[in-house]
């Protein structure tokens, strides 16, 4: 049917519901239909293309009030065939036909995913979804880092087959259009946990302090505002006293992050001293010793004994936190330490073995994030150097053991040139595919409104109402709380949590070089039917590049529009701090793929692929 032609049939029921506008918009949506459907009966059978025959369904419904466009409870009446004008009844519809459903909207809410390889689309319940593809292994990519994209999965195995060499497999990751919703804690019906016990708390501030933008520095003066702050509460006067709570607040956490230091290190020279003291009064019993450097030290710190005593059992806590998971553990630990040490609750076996095993990956975080946090520790004569330098993901952490470079965990891929990899905070635009023309900006969506909250977005935090994901988008952004770490389970490398990730929180964006035509490399594919693009992760990106497969993942990646762009972002499931983060890569990438699960859950798929 040409879309020009008009149904007799058809015609008779515009006249009769005056509705003139009905003919050409059906005819436009069979142009569309056969457009989308080319390739598809290209390599489709001839039985399918019989079964490729446009209906259309009639339906009926019943409701009360002002006459409206739709409702949900509906009857079908019949169907026509748009080929020969013959009308169905009801009694001769089948399944297939009878479930046959159109977007019944003219006006764009959101862009209509890419859902599989052949771009079809979803029938009646929508899902967003991105995807990385993978070219034939026999074609040789134009651009350097073909090495795999992700650690999730073994070796191909070398007896694969020609034909299967030459398919081009679909990694996509699924996700349904609704983000994971996150808990509401006076509808939470689920079974109660068991609280964190001291050592959490004490481990969880450590790494929380850690990844602050607190500053720390060994010298410090009187800080006083440049402008009058008692002159009103105007923007500018408020902006002077935000920022002298900075620095107050800054120099508070250094002076704390001294005191330590200082008192922890005092308990080794107290102990030094009594050796000493053993030595010069060998008749003395060892009670009588320490009464002796005690009233030693009282002499000058003009404190009372009891006091003292009660001092250096909370110093001696902070020194046992120095000796097992090093100076930074101290001196990023957070304010519930004192407390944690003057009843030392959580001092047991397990403690120190848990700092130990953290202790590199703490010193990773510190020295990349806080270069000079090293310069307190001259206060009592210590000079230490940097050990990690660079980007913190740039580290490959390692239990128990000192931290590694990322470059070495890729040496057997013997690469030419060496692995390199850059790490971006946003996306680059690739000039020489696009232009200076974004093609994640999609024109039918209204920058300035949220699609999920309908709120202002706006780049300025003070003017910005979106709330979904501040974290990425509209707030504060902070340094993630997360590292690469070195997997045992034959997948190289993945990604560890360093605090907890509640369901529905966003942990990062997928960022790499925006681009097209990329073959030969995982890319995450991106946009619509017509309008295209790619994101490529092999010289470029952030750490979601090493997020693992697993058959029963704790996050997931998912569509967000910010400003009139597509951004793809993962977002948790609920991830525990010290737990992995994974996502699914879904059947597309598997099926065709002649790889091994390495995942490890009960519920694996592939796990038994040959």
């Amino acid at each position: 049917m040409e879309p020009s032609s008009s149904l007799s049939l058809v015609s008779q029921l515009c006249s009769l519901l005056q509705n003139p506008d009905f003919p050409a918009q059906l005819a436009s949506a069979i142009e569309a239909s056969k457009r989308n459907h080319l390739d598809l009966s290209k390599e489709s059978s001839q039985q399918e293309q019989e079964n490729s025959d446009l209906f259309l369904r009639i339906e009926a419904s019943l409701f009360s009030g002002a006459p409206c466009v739709s409702q949900d409870n509906s009857w079908v009446l019949g169907c026509v065939d748009l080929n020969n004008e013959r009308v169905v009844p009801l009694s001769q519809l089948t399944p297939d036909v009878s479930e046959i459903s159109y977007d019944k909207q003219n006006t764009i809410a959101a862009p209509e995913p890419i859902i599989d390889g052949h771009g079809s689309r979803p029938l009646k319940r929508r899902k967003t979804v991105s995807g990385l593809r993978l070219a034939p292994h026999n074609h040789k990519a134009v651009i350097k880092g073909t090495e795999s994209q992700v650690d999730g999965y073994a070796t191909p195995d070398s007896n694969r087959t020609t034909d299967d060499a030459q398919k081009s497999s679909v990694r996509q990751v699924h996700s349904d259009t609704r983000f994971p919703q996150r808990k509401n804690p006076s509808k939470d019906t689920s079974a109660p946990v068991l609280e964190p016990t001291s050592t959490d708390k004490l481990i969880a501030g450590i790494w929380r302090q850690v990844f602050s933008p607190v500053q720390l520095s060994r010298f410090h003066s009187v800080i006083e505002p440049g402008i009058d702050i008692r002159t009103g509460v105007s923007g500018e006067v408020f902006r002077a006293v935000n920022t002298l709570c900075l620095k107050y607040y800054n120099q508070s956490q250094s002076s704390r992050a001294l005191e330590m230091i200082v008192q922890a290190y005092w308990i080794e020279c107290y102990e030094a001293r009594i050796a000493v003291l053993r030595l010069e009064n060998p008749n003395l019993s060892a009670m009588e010793i320490r009464m002796m450097g005690l009233r030693e030290a009282c002499a000058v710190l003009n404190w009372k004994e009891k006091d003292l005593r009660n001092r250096i059992a909370i110093w001696r806590g902070y020194k046992e936190i120095k000796d097992a998971g090093g100076w930074a553990s101290l001196i990023f630990a957070s304010a519930g330490v004192y407390r944690f040490c003057k009843y030392r609750t959580g001092f047991g076996e397990g403690f120190s073995t848990r700092l130990r095993h953290i202790r590199s990956s703490l010193e990773v975080a510190a020295d990349t994030l806080h270069p000079d946090w090293r310069d307190l520790l001259q206060v009592i004569g210590q000079q230490e150097t940097r050990q990690y330098h660079g980007h913190p993901h740039e580290w490959v952490t390692v239990t128990g053991r000192p931290a590694i470079p990322l470059t070495s965990t890729y040496e057997h891929l013997q690469l030419p040139n060496g692995f390199h990899y850059r790490f971006i905070d946003e996306c680059v635009l690739d000039t020489a595919a696009f232009g200076t023309d974004d093609p994640r900006r999609v024109p039918e969506i209204d920058p300035d409104v949220c699609l999920v909250c309908k709120e202002r977005q706006s780049d300025e935090i003070d003017k910005n109402q979106c709330s979904c994901f501040p974290t990425l988008f509209g707030g504060v952004r902070n340094p993630v709380p997360v590292q690469l770490f070195h997997t045992t389970s034959g997948k190289n490398n993945g990604v560890i949590a360093r605090s907890n990730f509640d369901r529905g929180i966003a942990i990062g964006e997928f960022t790499g070089l925006i681009t097209k035509g990329i073959e030969g490399v995982d890319v995450m594919l991106g946009g619509t039917r017509t309008r295209t693009y790619q994101i490529f992760q092999g010289q470029m990106g952030n750490f979601t590049r090493f997020i693992n497969h697993s058959c029963r993942p704790n996050s997931q990646f998912q569509r967000f529009y910010w400003r009139g762009k597509e951004r793809v972002i993962v977002v948790s499931r609920g991830v525990t701090a010290g737990g992995e983060i994974t996502v699914d890569y879904s059947d597309h990438y598997w099926k065709q793929l002649n790889k091994t699960c390495l995942c490890g859950e009960p519920c694996c798929r592939f796990r038994e692929r040959r």
